[in-house]
């Protein structure tokens, strides 16, 4: 039987690293393959690791500046190139648990400008994950990457937010509050799980 993608959404910092091990655990705990897959993959050559030094490295950014629109092609590029793994996974029955994926592009490329339209038309043609959850609320400061292009430009991280909770709408996520205690948060996203694969679990 073939397996499911889960795809976490939310700010930087709100926590998805922390639930997606949590979903593991209880998918694990039903019986279901499970494990984590975190986007982009940055050891995934050639995009993945020019996308971690653009976002990390001041120097790296300004030697290979790019528009917004040709760094989101990257980031729509890697995602492509791994999906061929994506689908043998899936295929061989995995449960993937994803941390960012199409709509992250998405919600980043609009903060930094790029058109709606030419984002969603650079990733069409990929896999579509059979559950979306959209973590929604503020993210922890405690989280920030220091030195990191987007964690470290708080008006940005304010105007995601906003474009998160938009998208959010249109592609009809499924929403839970980001800001409660971790196994509140962890209960919420475990119902949406139950509520979205029914028959997949077992009676308690």
């Amino acid at each position: 039987m073939a397996g499911k993608m889960i795809t976490l959404y939310g700010v930087n910092g709100i926590g998805k690293t922390t639930q997606a091990g949590l979903l593991i655990k209880f998918l694990w705990g039903e019986g279901k393959r499970a494990s984590h897959l975190k986007y982009p993959v940055y050891d995934l050559e050639p995009e993945g690791p020019f996308i971690y030094k653009y976002l990390r490295e001041a120097d790296f950014r300004g030697k290979n500046e790019l528009t917004t629109e040709a760094l989101q092609k990257k980031y729509a590029d890697n995602r492509r190139r791994y999906e061929t793994k994506l689908m043998e996974r899936l295929s061989a029955g995995e449960w993937i648990v994803a941390e960012d994926y199409i709509g992250t592009g998405i919600a980043w490329g609009l903060t930094w400008g790029a058109n709606l339209e030419y984002l969603e038309e650079i990733n069409e043609d990929l896999f579509q994950p059979d559950l979306n959850v959209f973590m929604y609320g503020e993210g922890f400061k405690t989280a920030v990457e220091a030195g990191h292009r987007n964690e470290m430009a708080d008006e940005k991280m304010q105007i995601c937010k906003n474009f998160y909770l938009l998208l959010a709408d249109r592609y009809e996520w499924k929403r839970v509050d980001g800001n409660q205690n971790i196994e509140a948060v962890s209960h919420d996203i475990i119902a949406a799980v139950k509520d979205c694969f029914s028959s997949e679990f077992k009676e308690k």
